[in-house]
Order: C-alpha cells, then sequence, then structure tokens
C-alpha cells in the first residue's frame, strides 16, 4: 500500500486532484473518440470540469483573490478556488465529499 499524506483540498492539484476526484466521484468519463493513455492526465481538463459542474449542479464563479470559486453545497464558507473553472470545480466536489483535508498517495504529490 502506498504511503498516505494529509493535503488541504484547496491545495490539491495535477496528479493529486485527478486521483482525489475519482475516489470520491468515480471514473471521469473521456470524451468520445479520445485516446486516453494511462499516463495521460497531469491536471483536469476543462471538459471534465464542466462535467463535474453539471453534474453536481454547482455553484460557480469569478473570484476575486482566486480567478474562480465554486461550490457544491450552496453554503458560502465551502467555496472552493481554482486558477481555471475545472481546477475550482475538482476541488469543490472533493471537499463537499471529503471536507477539508483528504489523504493521497504521497507519490501524487511530488
Amino acid at each position: 500500500m502506498p504511503s498516505m499524506i494529509k493535503v488541504s483540498t484547496c491545495d490539491l492539484a495535477g496528479k493529486a486532484l485527478l486521483w482525489a476526484v475519482e475516489m470520491v466521484d468515480g471514473p471521469i468519463p473521456q470524451a468520445a473518440g479520445q485516446l486516453q493513455l494511462p499516463l495521460g492526465g497531469q491536471a483536469i481538463d476543462d471538459a471534465t470540469g464542466e462535467h463535474l459542474i453539471q453534474k453536481h449542479g454547482m455553484w460557480i464563479e469569478r473570484g476575486y483573490s482566486w480567478p474562480w470559486l465554486a461550490c457544491v453545497s450552496g453554503h458560502p464558507l465551502d467555496r472552493q478556488p481554482g486558477d481555471t473553472r475545472a481546477e475550482a470545480a475538482a476541488r469543490a466536489v472533493v471537499h463537499h465529499a471529503r471536507g477539508e483535508t483528504i489523504n493521497v498517495p504521497k507519490e501524487l504529490c511530488q
């Protein structure tokens, strides 16, 4: 079993964020006709972000301190930041399911 480390939800990025989304929301559906290589994904793409926004009916809009803010619960204190719309949406899904922190494999955070 890989060693796990505790990471704040708002600090998740790249492979760690992809892993966390798949742990709480199941596998991310790929676009039809798109070749998906096992090590291909490094970041949440726009299509995945839009899928999460539609699936969870989340609130999302531009922020001031961060480019984007997203929230699944509708409570203002649950908003999660992101540099992109997709990143904010993914963090909001993980935050809603697991809270402020999540344990992720150490090798994904490097």
